[in-house]
């Protein structure tokens, strides 16, 4: 049996209509999606929306997922946590997550407070139990995901001891800037869907070991299959979408920095997505970005979105200069239990 923790001791002699409580995934699920909405509704992107909508659903049919709960052990991981409770309401939450199976990870996520009760240490208090939680199960790190822009749950985190292993930043901007001149770049060139295994391997290369412990960057993300090849060139037959690939090769064939634009012909948002190696920023960063923005001149002036590593900083400050916006920055933290 696994032992209590102080914590987890001193929850069970509170009194249950305030404090501390495992999350009871029949009778929490629906307050908790609403205490999610209401404590993220700015932060939330279009997958959160889809998922907290999905969450919403569920909580409207606590029957059956009770029933899943008890019977399935994968169904029950995904719901795991606590829950902080007011007299009958639910004003906190944080949700606890093995991440693999036997890789002594566990993911901290939703760490979520209403408004009306923050200041009073509740989101210390249900981190503090989650630790002692993944340190009781076995667990030997502790990762959980935060918005650059939080500072709040930023500094908690770091006061918990948590370090930052980087992360991505995605810009926006409301259209493509005019003018943008073509940077000369004479090892600038076009690549094939087939070269995913370059792309790859640079892509590979910027992450730090540490990041990549924790989200492997894989294979399979760069590899264009037939079924998508097919795809794009109707796209562009059509007149829908351009998907152009530039990169800029050293002299043994690797990738020292590339960019992939999506170019929306009909109305939406195109989108830029842009590597470098660590050492070719302060030589290729600025005109690499450059390239992907004047190669958007030729297409219609719709929104933009960029995507791009934490580390790429002079990228990204080239297109603050150009226009764009921070629209989130998303870091990885975790903490050795």
């Amino acid at each position: 049996m696994v032992a209590l923790t102080r914590s987890a001791a001193a929850s069970r002699h509170r009194d249950p209509r305030h404090g501390i409580r495992p999350f009871d995934v029949g009778r929490d699920l629906r307050a908790v999606s609403r205490l999610i909405t209401e404590a993220f509704a700015e932060e939330l992107d279009d997958q959160g929306e889809a998922a907290l909508r999905e969450l919403r659903i569920l909580g409207y049919m606590s029957g059956l997922v009770r029933i899943l709960a008890r019977s399935t052990g994968e169904f029950r991981n995904v719901f795991n946590g606590f829950v902080w409770v007011e007299g009958s309401r639910v004003v906190g939450n944080v949700t606890v997550q093995r991440a693999a199976s036997g890789s002594g990870r566990w993911q901290i996520a939703n760490v979520a407070v209403s408004p009306a009760w923050r200041g009073r240490g509740i989101s210390r208090a249900l981190m503090e139990h989650a630790l002692d939680y993944i340190r009781d199960m076995g667990g030997s790190w502790a990762v959980l995901q935060v918005r650059g822009e939080n500072e709040i749950a930023r500094g908690l985190y770091e006061r918990l001891r948590f370090e930052n292993m980087g992360g991505t930043t995605e810009l926006c901007a409301p259209a493509a800037p005019k003018p943008v001149a073509m940077p000369v770049l004479s090892n600038l060139e076009r690549f094939s869907p087939s070269d995913g295994n370059l792309l790859y391997d640079l892509a590979t290369s910027r992450s730090s070991a540490e990041f990549q412990w924790w989200r492997t960057v894989r294979r399979d993300d760069f590899h264009v299959s037939l079924e998508k090849r097919i795809g794009e060139l109707v796209n562009r037959l059509v007149g829908r979408q351009h998907i152009c690939r530039y990169a800029i090769r050293d002299y043994t064939s690797r990738f020292e920095g590339a960019f992939l634009v999506t170019a929306r012909c009909w109305r939406g948002e195109h989108q830029i997505r842009l590597w470098l190696r660590p050492d070719a920023q302060e030589r290729y960063a600025q005109p690499l970005a450059l390239s992907a923005l004047a190669l958007l001149q030729a297409y219609p002036r719709w929104p933009l979105r960029a995507t791009m590593s934490t580390l790429d900083e002079i990228a990204a400050q080239t297109l603050l200069d150009h226009g764009f916006s921070v629209r989130r920055t998303l870091y990885t933290m975790r903490l050795r239990v």
